[in-house]
């Protein structure tokens, strides 16, 4: 049998203690919320600001150019 060494050891005990049930929980939801948020807000085509600035006599200023970003 090969017995692990001290660095091996010394891995694993810290990837026990990152690795609670608490931390993995707490990755899961924030990961999720970060999920919703991005399939909330969309990209593209049917994103929020795709949607915004569809109807421009709405929100004007939203979706105007900036003075001089087209140069």
């Amino acid at each position: 049998m090969v017995r692990p060494s001290r660095l091996q050891l010394r891995l694993l005990r810290i990837t026990q203690e990152i690795c609670t049930p608490a931390n993995l929980a707490l990755c899961l939801v924030v990961a999720l919320a970060w999920l919703a948020l991005v399939g909330w807000t969309g990209a593209g085509q049917t994103g929020w600001q795709a949607r915004l600035c569809a109807e421009l006599d709405l929100q004007p200023h939203a979706c105007a150019l900036l003075p001089g970003a087209s140069s």
